[in-house]
C-alpha cells in the first residue's frame, strides 16, 4: 500500500481546531511533465508547418420495475396479468434470497421467486400473512380483489396446496420479515418476525435461515449502483455547468477537424503525378495525332508520393488522433476535477465549492496539468497507430492469403487482433483513471495512474459490480435518446408535408438513419458525463477510504451506506 498522501488528499483540523477547507483539490499543486507540454506545442508547430503543405428492442423498465416470475415487466398495463401500478419487485420465497447470497451456492437472485406488488408487505404480530402468487386456475378472484386482501388468499386453497405453501413452494409464501421499498425492490430490512416465525413453525412450515442478513444480496446488486448514478446525478445538479460543459471541447474538435481536413486534401493531393505500369497490350486506343492505334505509353496516371510527403501524411493523420485525444482527455479531467470538487466538499452546495466549479477546474487544468493530459494523450495514441499498423498488416496477409492455412496459424491470426484490442482498451482504461486522479491530487501522469491503478486493485470487489451496471444503463440511456430521435424523425416525414408531390419523400430510410446516428452522437456527449462523474465519485470514495484507515470520511451521506460494505453489515447485524 503507497503511504499517505497526506494535507494533499484530507482536510484535516488544523491545531487550532478549524478545518483547512482548501484541501485535496487546491493544495501542493505545481506544474507536471511540463516537457512533454513543451513536445505537444513543439509538435502543433510541426503540424502547422506539416499542414502548409498540403433502440428497438430495449426496455429501460426491466431495469427500473424488474421483472416477475412469468418474465412480466412490473407496472406493465399489457401484461398478463394487468401489472398496472404493481411496480415494486418482491422475492416471496426468502430461502432463495438467503442462497442468492451463500458464497458456497451457485444461485443467482435473478432465479429467485419474484412477483409484482402495489406495496411491500410487513409481518403482523397476531398471525401469519401471506403473499400469494397472482389469483389464477382455481383461484376465481380478480386482481383488484387480490390486491385488496393484501395478496392473501391461503384461505382458498385445497389442503394440497397449504402442503405446498408449507414447503416453501407456493402458491403462498409467508411474510416473516418486513420490508420497505427500495428503487422499486421490496428489500428485507431486519430480521425476522418472532410472532410470524412461531405461527410458521406451529404450522410446521419448513426451516427458514433466520440467523442470516438477506437483505445484502440485494443492497449490492440494486442499491450500492443506483446510489452513485444518483449521487452523479446530484453532481450535474449543483454544478448546473457541467451540462453544456461538453459543448466546448467538441466545437473546439469541429473547427480543428475542418482545418485538419482541408490541410489532409492537400497533402493528399501534394505527389508528383506519373503514369503508371501497365500492360500495354489492354490499353491500346486510337491516338489522333498518329492517326492508329497507339499501343505505347497508354497506360493511365496517378499521384505518387515521395518519402518525404508520405512521412507528412502519417504525421498529419498521426497529429489529428494526438489532438483528438488531448481535447478528450482535457475534458475528463476538467469533469473530474468539478465532480471531485463536489465530493471533497462532503457533497453540500457549500462555499467550499467554488463558484462555477467548472471554470476553477478549467484553470487548475491549464496551470499545472497541461504537460499530464498531453503525456496521457500521447500514450494511447502512440498504442493506437501501433495498433493501427499492425492490423493494416494483417489485412494485407489475408488478402494476400500469406496467412497460414492450418488451424494453429488461424488461431494466431485473430488471437493477435484480440490482444492488440485488449492493449488498447486497458491503456485507455488506465488513462481514464488517470485523468482523474490528477484532477483530484494534481500529481503527474504516471504517479497518477499508479495511484489508480493501486485503487481499483484495491476495491475491485466493492466497485466492479457499480461499473458493469453503470456501463449498461447508461448505454440503455442512449439508445433510448437516438431511437427516440429516430422515431420523431420517422413521424415528421410521415406527415402530409413530406408526402406531397413538392416536398416528397421516396423512403425515409436514410433521413431516419441520419437522425438516429446523430442522437446517438449527442446522447453519446451528454452522458459522458455521467460517466465521468461516476468514476470520479468512485476513486475519490476509493481514496478517501484509503487516507483514513478504510472509513470515506467525506463522502456523501448516500454512499456511505452502499459503498461501505464494512459499515453496513456492521449496522445491520446489530
Amino acid at each position: 500500500m503507497s503511504r499517505p498522501l497526506g494535507a494533499v488528499i484530507g482536510r484535516y483540523p488544523s491545531s487550532d481546531g478549524s478545518t483547512q477547507i482548501d484541501g485535496i483539490i487546491k493544495r501542493n499543486r505545481k506544474c507536471r511533465d511540463l516537457a512533454f507540454l513543451v513536445v505537444f506545442v513543439a509538435f502543433w508547430v510541426a503540424m502547422i508547418v506539416n499542414s502548409s503543405f498540403g433502440f428497438n428492442q430495449g426496455n429501460p423498465l426491466r431495469l427500473t420495475y424488474g421483472l416477475d416470475y412469468k418474465g412480466n415487466v412490473c407496472g406493465d398495463k399489457h401484461a398478463h396479468p394487468n401489472l398496472r401500478e404493481l411496480e415494486l419487485t418482491y422475492w416471496v420465497n426468502p430461502n432463495q434470497v438467503y442462497l442468492s447470497g451463500s458464497k458456497n451456492s451457485q444461485f443467482k437472485l435473478a432465479n429467485a421467486r419474484s412477483i409484482c406488488l402495489l406495496d411491500c408487505p410487513r409481518p403482523t404480530d397476531d398471525g401469519l400473512n401471506w403473499v400469494c402468487d397472482y389469483p389464477e386456475g382455481d383461484i376465481r378472484i380478480s386482481m383488484d380483489d387480490w390486491i385488496d386482501r393484501n395478496y392473501d388468499y391461503y384461505e382458498f386453497l385445497t389442503p394440497e396446496m397449504r402442503n405446498s405453501s408449507l414447503q416453501l413452494q407456493g402458491p403462498c409464501y409467508p411474510v416473516i420479515f418486513p420490508s420497505v421499498n427500495v428503487h422499486w425492490r421490496c428489500e428485507f430490512v431486519a430480521r425476522a418476525s418472532n410472532a410470524s416465525l412461531r405461527h410458521w413453525q406451529v404450522m410446521g412450515g419448513l426451516n427458514i435461515d433466520e440467523d442470516i442478513i438477506i437483505d445484502k444480496t440485494i443492497h449490492k446488486s440494486v442499491n450500492a449502483r443506483s446510489s452513485v448514478l444518483k449521487v452523479a446525478a446530484k453532481v450535474i445538479g449543483e454544478v448546473q455547468a457541467l451540462i453544456i460543459f461538453p459543448v466546448i471541447p467538441y466545437a473546439m474538435l469541429a473547427i480543428f477537424y475542418m482545418f485538419w481536413l482541408s490541410a489532409a486534401l492537400h497533402l493528399f493531393s501534394s505527389g508528383q503525378i506519373v503514369q503508371n505500369n501497365c500492360d500495354n497490350s489492354n490499353c491500346c486506343a486510337f491516338d489522333l495525332v498518329s492517326k492508329r492505334v497507339n499501343c505505347d505509353r497508354c497506360c493511365g496516371y496517378g499521384v505518387r508520393y515521395t518519402p518525404h510527403i508520405a512521412i507528412a501524411i502519417f504525421f498529419h493523420l498521426f497529429g489529428c488522433y494526438w489532438a483528438t485525444q488531448f481535447f478528450i482527455a482535457s475534458s475528463a479531467t476538467v469533469i473530474a476535477g468539478s465532480v471531485a470538487s463536489y465530493y471533497w466538499a462532503r457533497g453540500d452546495a457549500s462555499p467550499e465549492i467554488p463558484f462555477l466549479p467548472v471554470f476553477g477546474s478549467m484553470k487548475r487544468l491549464a496551470r499545472y496539468s497541461l504537460g499530464s493530459v498531453a503525456l496521457g494523450s500521447l500514450v494511447v495514441s502512440f498504442v493506437e497507430s501501433i495498433r493501427f499498423l499492425l492490423e493494416s498488416i494483417r489485412r494485407k496477409l489475408k488478402v494476400t492469403d500469406i496467412t497460414p492455412d492450418g488451424w494453429i496459424g488461424k488461431v494466431l491470426h485473430h488471437s493477435s487482433g484480440f490482444c492488440l484490442r485488449c492493449v488498447e482498451w486497458t491503456i485507455k482504461s488506465i488513462n481514464r483513471n488517470a485523468y482523474i486522479m490528477i484532477a483530484i491530487t494534481g500529481k503527474s501522469f504516471c504517479r497518477a495512474s499508479g495511484i489508480a491503478t493501486e485503487l481499483i486493485m484495491n476495491n475491485i470487489l466493492r466497485i466492479g459490480k457499480v461499473n458493469v451496471i453503470g456501463d449498461i444503463i447508461l448505454f440503455l440511456g442512449k439508445l433510448c435518446v437516438s431511437l427516440s430521435s429516430a422515431v420523431f424523425a420517422f413521424l415528421m416525414l410521415d406527415t402530409h408535408k413530406y408526402r406531397s408531390s413538392h416536398n416528397k419523400i421516396s423512403s425515409p430510410l436514410f433521413p431516419v438513419v441520419v437522425c438516429w446516428g446523430l442522437g446517438y452522437v449527442v446522447a453519446t456527449l451528454f452522458f459522458a458525463v455521467v460517466e465521468m462523474s461516476i468514476d470520479t465519485i468512485i476513486l475519490s470514495f476509493c481514496q478517501d477510504s484509503e487516507e483514513h484507515q478504510g472509513t470515506a470520511q467525506y463522502a456523501p451521506p448516500l454512499l456511505m451506506e452502499t459503498l461501505n460494505d464494512q459499515n453496513e453489515m456492521q449496522r445491520l447485524t446489530q
